[in-house]
């Protein structure tokens, strides 16, 4: 080498550090483009894929609502990335009181879906409870990621679990493009196989960096993964209907 030739180091762990926030920071990105794909063809390009009635308000305020909580995360990110740490700080607790606003129209459109319901046969039961405890997790993520927001390795983690614990109906909505595979029916199969593959992402991204799963991985994913077996045993078995018809009477 030139005894001119400038000399390059990088300052220990800075490396290691970057991949880091570009994992969580694509991670987020990819969670909002799942959300864009998924609602397009019932509501952000709605008119486009010919549905010609009209969508209830509750239901726009409601994908409004869940579009900006998907945005916030990657503007968060990025701001980790361009370091610019006390923005990211402030927009956090703005992020965490928008949570609210997020729960309060998920419950209310889950509501209006009971209100439909007529039969325990009928397989909405499973996605409303479903979303029920989606929401239970998306909560108790969100809330654990405030507490422990000065420990960044943590904090991530339960921010990315909120994020993947209510991106399931996007998932299942996937097969109304005609480039997926599989039709409406497969919805659920997409909802299931997406949610493993984040998992897998997460814990391999664990192994990489750590040589081991971090414990807010592996334990938030079995939380999700027990809440969304305990949805279909209710709505299968017509528990979760007789439950809610009986709260009704």
């Amino acid at each position: 080498m030139s005894r001119n030739a400038p000399e390059i180091s990088l300052a220990p762990g800075m490396a290691s550090s970057r991949m880091r926030v570009g994992f969580f920071f694509v991670a987020h990105v990819l969670l909002l483009i799942i959300v864009l794909l998924g609602f397009s063809p019932s509501f952000y390009l709605r008119a486009a894929f010919h549905h010609t009635t009209q969508l209830p308000s509750l239901l726009y305020v409601h994908g409004v609502a869940l579009t900006v909580w998907f945005l916030l995360p990657v503007v968060q990110a990025w701001l980790i990335r361009t370091r610019r740490l006390w923005l990211h700080r402030r927009l956090g607790y703005i992020a965490a009181g928008y949570a609210i606003v997020v729960i309060v129209f998920g419950i209310l459109a889950n509501l209006r879906l009971i209100s439909e319901i007529d039969s325990p046969a009928d397989g909405e039961n499973i996605v409303i409870w479903g979303n029920f405890f989606t929401l239970a997790m998306f909560a108790a993520f969100v809330s654990l990621a405030v507490v422990f927001r000065k420990n960044p390795e943590l904090h991530k983690r339960l921010t990315l679990l909120a994020s993947i614990s209510i991106v399931g109906p996007a998932l299942a909505r996937l097969p109304r493009w005609p480039i997926f595979a599989g039709g409406l029916e497969a919805g659920r199969n997409y909802a299931i196989g997406g949610l493993l593959v984040m998992f897998a992402s997460l814990i391999t991204y664990d192994v990489w960096v750590r040589r081991r799963p971090h414990t807010a991985s592996w334990v938030g994913m079995a939380l999700i993964i027990v809440s969304l077996a305990s949805a279909v045993f209710l709505g299968v078995t017509g528990i979760g209907y007789h439950i809610l018809h009986g709260a009704a009477d």
